[in-house]
């Protein structure tokens, strides 16, 4: 256990880099839940409590079977919306047993002597997309602007990985793509998927380049062509492609690995701002049905296990508003203004 001192000591560092930080919420969408851990609760009639942007949420299927997300607070008298239940497509509260419908408006309160004329109270309700199993919410003024494409027909779910909680500002992942330098000390190891154990003599060579979509704004590519090198010598059959899709502001990220002459594995990668510094990082992956199952594990597992090197890091630094870059850095300032459309 960490002395009172260096308690004390800590959390002022935390509170040092998070002030260093920019807006900590961007614009885009978010993973709320899994479509799965809702499809659990509807069954026993239960929502489901969320915490989210430093907020507490709800989520509820609607009669139709749609995903609802509310402010978790009932704006009657305060109580926790997720320690109710669902009745009949409406989330009731467990202290006077007031319902909301799917947009948050009053449906009933059950001791009302006059329940047509219910007063116009409303809970927050969240703009929400359901896609590929996951469940998405909406953070930004006015209606979402964009949309998370579906991943293409005829590819299967493989697979899904919690990676927990991870103690960084969303923007340093978007960050991370264009800084290029950074792939030859903590990814130039080859390593063994899902355990992260460095291979003797085995080493990875990337080359890697980032663009902006020139049509839609709020995506941008970053492209990493990838070669095995055993003891300073290429071996050319290992070369691999990955197209890295950034869909708003690193909230939700599309990694498509192609293997020649085998097919395309299509991962999404998704950060879901508890607080400022603190993202809970969920993967799930899909992949042409003719691909063995071994293999996409080993291609999923070697990512996960390479993006864990960049943790350490990422947990510890600070934000350089104006950072000393030399020629080769990569194109960050590119980045920076690319980024911004997403911040308030």
């Amino acid at each position: 256990m960490p002395t009172p001192i260096a308690a004390a000591q800590e959390a002022l560092r935390q509170e040092r880099r998070e002030a260093s930080y920019p807006e900590p919420y961007p614009t885009g969408w978010y993973v709320v839940v899994l479509a799965k851990e809702l499809d659990r609760a509807a069954r026993r009639g239960k929502p489901l409590a969320v915490e989210l942007f430093g907020e507490r949420l709800v989520a509820f299927r609607d009669a139709a079977g749609r995903a609802r997300v509310l402010d978790a607070y009932c704006p009657h008298l305060g109580a926790d919306l997720s320690g109710g239940r669902v009745c009949e497509g409406q989330l009731e509260c467990p202290f006077h047993r007031w319902r909301f419908d799917g947009e948050g408006c009053l449906a009933e309160v059950p001791y009302l002597a006059e329940r047509r004329k219910l007063p116009t109270i409303r809970a927050g309700a969240h703009a929400v997309l359901e896609r590929d199993g996951l469940i998405l919410l909406w953070r930004g003024p006015g209606e979402p602007d964009y949309d998370i494409p579906a991943v293409p027909a005829g590819m299967v779910h493989r697979g899904d990985h919690d990676a927990g909680v991870v103690r960084m500002h969303l923007q340093e992942f978007a960050e991370n793509s264009v800084d290029f330098q950074h792939f030859a000390p903590l990814h130039g190891q080859m390593r063994l998927p899902w355990l992260g154990l460095p291979i003797p003599g085995v080493t990875i060579r990337h080359q890697a380049r980032w663009e902006p979509d020139e049509e839609r704004s709020w995506i941008a590519r970053f492209h990493d062509s990838a070669m095995l090198r055993f003891r300073g010598k290429d071996l050319p059959w290992s070369a691999a492609e990955a197209t890295i899709t950034f869909h708003g502001p690193g909230s939700v990220v599309h990694f498509r690995f192609q293997i020649p002459e085998v097919g395309e594995i299509l991962m999404i990668q998704s950060h879901a701002p508890l607080a400022p510094l603190a993202q809970h990082v969920r993967f799930r992956w899909f992949a042409d049905r003719s691909i063995p199952r071994l293999l996409v594990s080993y291609v999923v597992g070697n990512w996960i296990s390479q993006w864990r090197e960049d943790i350490a890091i990422w947990e510890n630094k600070i934000f350089r508003e104006r950072p000393q870059l030399v020629r080769d850095d990569g194109p960050i300032h590119a980045l920076r203004k690319w980024y911004r459309q997403f911040q308030g």
